[in-house]
């Protein structure tokens, strides 16, 4: 007597020889019973597809290169425009009387106040560019990895010495522009407590109320980054903590843009006390006629205010994060 398995075996055979023998009322077998046929590939046809994809991504990379390259260059310009900043506002202090941290020279004690958080600013501003510039910044690092032609334009973004010494010269930087921030309120407290030039109020203008916000937050983020990424804490590096490096870098940029403002803003307060309109006899339809009528210190204050604002404008830009198209 056979096996329960070996019963099994032999019909299940005898189904299968039955079932291969079937055919169609035409003689062939049926559709699925035939064997698959094997795939064909056409040469032609996959040279053309591979082309094709070739072409795609030659046309990404090359859009990229040029995003970044305007980046670059507006990193480069803002940098300029640094040194440039710094000379306007001592030229502006000096047509203003000049500087002095004397007792009952408030005016000039106040000087101070203008040059300190230009040149701040101005410093702030190689601080904030200090990684795009020199193509070490964990963005352009990203796009190495993403795009292989703009690896070529940002060979140093994986070095990682070069990004350390970067590091370092950043934190430096903030470092002093904190200081400078400081004897800048310094000069402010001075000359508007000064018994004998006499006192005046504090922060009663709008542009002293964002000045402290603004200054609170950059200490805030002074804080923030020397703790977390100056090596005092555990993990304190981009790789450890990289949420809160993506916040770091996303506040730097909007307190750059404060700061801006800020010192837009106090450049307006003090041409209103230097007063920088003129008279006129006629309606004043052609303003430029008039330019030689506004006095010398405005004119230095107005190109200073420029200059700033171009610096806003193209850090931002150096700054931004395109996305990979």
């Amino acid at each position: 007597q056979n096996s329960p398995a070996t019963t099994d075996d032999t019909l299940h055979s005898t189904f299968r020889d039955t079932k291969m023998a079937e055919r169609t009322d035409d003689g062939t077998q049926p559709d699925w019973l035939r064997s698959p046929q094997p795939t064909t590939y056409n040469a032609t046809d996959a040279a053309a597809t591979l082309e094709a994809a070739a072409g795609d991504v030659e046309a990404a990379s090359s859009s990229l290169p040029f995003l970044q390259k305007i980046q670059y260059l507006a990193g480069i310009a803002s940098l300029i425009l640094s040194p440039i900043s710094i000379v306007l506002v001592a030229m502006w202090a000096s047509s203003l009387g000049g500087v002095s941290w004397a007792e009952g020279d408030a005016k000039r004690v106040f000087n101070w106040h203008p040059i300190l958080m230009v040149s701040g600013y101005a410093l702030m501003n190689v601080g904030v560019l200090i990684f795009r510039t020199s193509g070490t910044s964990s963005y352009q690092s990203s796009l190495s990895t993403i795009n292989g032609t703009s690896a070529v334009a940002y060979p140093d973004s994986r070095n990682g010495k070069k990004r350390g010494i970067m590091k370092t010269i950043h934190g430096s930087i903030w470092v002093i522009v904190f200081l400078v921030g400081i004897v800048a309120m310094l000069a402010v407290t001075k000359s508007h407590n000064d018994a004998i030039s006499g006192y005046i109020a504090n922060l009663y203008s709008f542009h002293s109320w964002v000045g402290v916000t603004v200054l609170s937050l950059f200490t805030l983020q002074f804080l923030v980054g020397i703790l977390s990424f100056g090596g005092f804490l555990s993990g304190s590096s981009r790789l450890g903590n990289p949420t809160l490096m993506e916040i770091h870098k996303y506040t730097g940029t909007y307190i750059h843009i404060l700061v801006t403002a800020t010192i837009m803003l106090g450049i307006q307060e003090k041409e209103g006390f230097v007063n920088c309109s003129y008279t006129v006899d006629s309606p004043d339809l052609f303003p430029i006629s008039n330019y030689g009528k506004i006095p010398d210190t405005c004119k230095i204050s107005h190109g200073l205010g420029i200059v700033i604002l171009a610096m806003g404008v193209c850090t931002t830009l150096a700054l931004a994060k395109f996305p990979v198209l």
